[in-house]
């Protein structure tokens, strides 16, 4: 795929020696973080090393306080507790630390996650009686429930207290419940609204068992980073600070199930970063309640068995397995629906529907659709009269407001700006792809749509040092609204001439030099057609720069993501 080169501003930076001298960083990086709204030597120190004792007060949140009341009466009470999650890495991640939180402060707790193809995402009816009918004295719901009307009514009909917990964007009307801790309310004063499940989950803990009075709460940020790095919500803020230090948590968990699965993917040494993660440990947690039920990835979080944790890490492997081979082939379909409806032409979104596809990897897939065309994409799978569909943006378009645009077409909707589900029935497809087309018509440009690829700076080879690779890493763990940095290098001059490697020779291998000479590699993935466009010895690079370690040595890297012929 070729991009459109989106080059940000190269705005001057007048105080750019004193901020690198101050701060200690190279002068690059001290320019990226100006860019991205870091301009005191204070912004830059807290962004650089976050605090883990600044995260802001968890009573400012929004009905916490009878929240935190009610779940320490009903432990003091020895009264039973059920945490209802969703079924991602988010909903399962948050479930488990509530769950053993309660266990700690002496109180008994067990969760539920509802099944996806047989109950949907949420809290349901069903899941509320079988509650009552499990003399369950408090139901609370984890990254879902915000929009849960009926079934909060329900509770209180049948006397069951009920918190909800939640991050998606609330509607006109909060459920009826003992409490609803969501963020994004509008009577909420807590300042950092872009929390996922896990992380307000958390700050319940932190309520329920401040540091100086209950048992330490650093152990639980592993689960912590793992949903909220899973969930792609912005790296920013105390989602950076609970990513920063959870990362590392990892590596000590205490939880068998998330070492056996850190063992069982190969991440046994080095540091464990975001990217890993996000596409290595977070997709077999996902796999489970994508292909089937989720019970597998939270048993795996729970148990404190070590030959139980194996054996579910290798169970949730294989379901991953299952569940790449569902996605390709579902991918593949997609792609050939949108070249027989003749390409994207003058499209503004993508709405695709099928009844042979799986609802559990729609969700990955319009994502997937979404990197290729850069066009808001809905996935609908089909069942009978009904369909399940996953929604995925572009920056810019905001989802859940476009879909609030389309509610008429839709039986049920909720998410956030950059992704959210819905259920709609068969009959109303054709009006809905209208509309939400008409929609993305009316909020996009031209300029929106498209694969484009930003730029973050234009740098010299002689620039891409040991020192500038160091002051990188220092911006990680690298996400959503902090990406890593891309390059732009021209007439960089290739020190040898450029190859195909990889089995199929799909991936493109060369080498280029600085003005004295020295030679750095790169590799870009998937770029190995493109080889006719390095004939020259001169190319305009974007890259990511990197370090790679191959047989014990390190060295610098680029990692190509598209490439021109210099301009003669």
């Amino acid at each position: 795929m070729k991009y459109r080169w989106q080059i940000e501003p190269q705005v001057p930076v007048p105080d750019l020696t004193v901020l690198a001298e101050r701060t200690g960083l190279h002068p690059i990086i001290v320019r990226l973080l100006h860019a991205r709204g870091y301009t005191t030597p204070a912004a830059i120190d807290e962004f650089i090393a976050p605090d883990l004792s600044t995260g802001h007060d968890p009573w400012l949140l929004a009905d916490m306080e009878p929240a935190v009341e009610k779940i320490m009466e009903v432990v003091r009470s020895g009264g039973r507790i059920r945490i209802h999650g969703d079924y991602d890495v988010d909903g399962v991640s948050a479930s488990a630390l509530l769950v053993r939180v309660i266990a700690s402060l002496g109180g008994e707790a067990d969760a539920y996650i509802p099944h996806r193809t047989e109950e949907g995402y949420g809290l349901n009816a069903e899941a509320v009686r079988t509650a009552h009918g499990d003399q369950i004295d408090l139901l609370i719901t984890v990254d879902c429930g915000i929009s849960s009307i009926a079934e909060a009514a329900l509770a209180r009909e049948l006397g069951l207290d009920l918190i909800i917990t939640d991050h998606h964007t609330p509607g006109p009307e909060l459920p009826d419940a003992l409490a609803v801790i969501n963020p994004h309310r509008v009577d909420c004063r807590y300042p950092f609204t872009d929390l996922c499940g896990v992380g307000i989950a958390y700050k319940v803990a932190c309520a329920l068992a401040p540091p100086t009075e209950g048992p330490s709460l650093l152990e639980y940020l592993d689960l912590v980073a793992l949903g909220t790095t899973a969930d792609v919500v912005p790296l920013l803020g105390e989602n950076r600070v609970f990513v920063k230090y959870g990362l590392p948590q990892m590596r000590r968990t205490l939880w068998p199930g998330l070492a056996a699965l850190i063992d069982r993917v190969g991440l046994t040494t080095g540091e464990i970063t975001a990217g890993q993660v996000v596409f290595t440990l977070a997709p077999r947690i996902n796999a489970a309640g994508r292909m089937a039920d989720a019970g597998d990835a939270l048993q795996l979080l729970l148990t404190d068995d070590p030959f139980d944790a194996a054996e579910l890490a290798r169970r949730l492997d294989e379901r991953n397995t299952e569940r790449r081979e569902a996605d390709a082939v579902t991918l593949e379909r997609a792609v050939e629906m949108v070249e027989e409806q003749g390409g994207v032409g003058d499209r503004y979104a993508l709405v695709l529907c099928s009844e042979r596809w799986h609802p559990g990897v729609i969700g990955i897939v319009a994502s997937r659709l979404v990197e290729r065309y850069h066009l808001p994409t809905v996935l609908v799978a089909l069942e009978g009269d009904q369909g399940r569909g996953s929604a995925r943006s572009i920056e810019g378009f905001d989802l859940y407001d476009a879909l609030s645009e389309c509610s008429d077409f839709l039986t049920e909707f909720g998410g956030h700006p950059y992704a959210a589900g819905l259920n709609i029935c068969r009959d109303r497809l054709d009006e809905f792809t209208q509309a939400f087309e008409g929609v993305a018509r009316k909020h996009l440009v031209d300029n929106d749509i498209g694969p484009t690829l930003k730029v973050d700076c234009e740098v010299a080879i002689d620039d891409l040092t040991q020192d500038l690779l160091t002051g990188l890493k220092r911006l990680e763990p690298f996400g959503a609204r902090n990406r890593r940095p891309v390059f732009l290098t021209r007439n960089a001059r290739l020190a040898a001439g450029a190859r195909r490697v990889g089995s199929d020779g799909c991936h493109l291998k060369m080498q280029v030099k600085s003005e004295n000479g020295r030679p750095i590699d790169a590799i870009g993935f998937n770029l190995g057609e493109r080889i006719d466009e390095t004939e020259r010895g001169e190319v305009d690079l974007v890259f990511a720069f990197e370090e790679n370690e191959f047989r014990g040595i390190t060295r610098p890297q680029l990692r190509l993501r598209d490439l021109r012929p210099s301009a003669p």
